[in-house]
């Protein structure tokens, strides 16, 4: 006869005499194990939290407001770094425009109401995009070929805020810087005021009285004295950065009748205009002994 084998007990029997009983307070098993049989395996019940403790996870609104924030104070730092070469102690600062106010002090009074009261000016004529010596010319440029203009006469805003007497022109150093027009020189040297190696020529011009001045030239570049007769084209000096400067560059000062004015217009209307016999300047004789320096510019025109 077949031994009789009892059936498996079902899975809510199995649940209902194997699950662990724990009490609600202290979590201990009470299910006697000895009386569920020694075939029997208790199943093993793993905790599963329902969700997350709000400390584990930060809310969304939480996250964009810490975005924002990063990104503000990113741009913040970005603008305080572009900004900081700008920002000087006030000691520096004040410092470096009493040093400029040395070479360019020119008051408003020293100034004209506007250009146009100055009939020597055309005020209308545009500089040419391209030049060369011209001979026959009242006046030429300072060089033999165009360079590119810096700092322009007027009111600036920086390295210092003032007005500058004078118009600039970017050239390499050691460009050779050419007389203007025929004059007699009234400076020659190293100037006291900051213009560095400079040389200061008197003209009459259209029956006006000018007075051109090159600054920052390189020391020992001319060789010019006080009373020299001097010719349009030949060399002034060459281009440095001695006396305040940032650079090499010509700083080129004109005055009419003793009044300041922007040399391009200037430059720009007598450079167009031919001598005659109300226009040629009329330098004074020349000292047989004194030294010409010729520039080597060609003639054109």
């Amino acid at each position: 006869m077949p031994e009789r084998v009892d059936p498996l007990p079902s899975t809510k029997d199995r649940m209902t005499h194997s699950a662990p009983l724990l009490d609600a307070r202290s979590g201990d098993e009470r299910t006697d194990r000895a009386a569920l049989g020694p075939s029997v395996a208790s199943p093993r019940i793993a905790h599963i939290p329902d969700a997350a403790s709000p400390a584990a996870a930060s809310p969304r609104a939480t996250r964009t407001a810490v975005t924002r924030v990063c990104a503000s104070v990113s741009v913040c730092g970005l603008v305080a770094t572009l900004a900081l070469p700008l920002v000087q102690q006030p000691d520096s600062a004040d410092s470096a425009a009493a040093s400029q106010r040395l070479f360019s002090e020119v008051s408003v009074d020293d100034l004209p109401s506007s250009l146009a009261d100055i009939d020597v000016v055309d005020t209308d004529a545009p500089s040419p995009v391209g030049y060369s010596f011209r001979a026959r010319s009242v006046v030429n440029y300072p060089f033999a070929a165009p360079v590119a203009l810096t700092d322009p006469f007027g009111y600036r805003t920086a390295p210092v805020e003032q007005f500058h007497d004078a118009q600039d022109f970017g050239a390499a150093a050691g460009t050779e810087v050419l007389a203007i027009a025929d004059g007699v020189v009234s400076e020659a040297g190293e100037a006291t005021d900051g213009c560095g190696f400079a040389l200061t020529i008197d003209h009459e011009i259209d029956g006006k009285q000018v007075t051109s001045r090159y600054c920052h030239m390189q020391t020992d570049s001319h060789s010019w004295e006080v009373g020299d007769a001097i010719r349009m084209g030949e060399t002034a000096g060459r281009v440095g950065s001695t006396g305040i400067s940032f650079g090499a560059h010509l700083h080129l000062a004109l005055r009419v009748e003793d009044k300041p004015i922007d040399p391009m217009p200037f430059l720009a209307k007598y450079y167009r205009t031919d001598r005659s016999e109300s226009t040629t300047p009329s330098p004074a004789p020349r000292d047989a002994e004194s030294p010409r320096q010729d520039s080597g510019v060609e003639s054109t025109g």
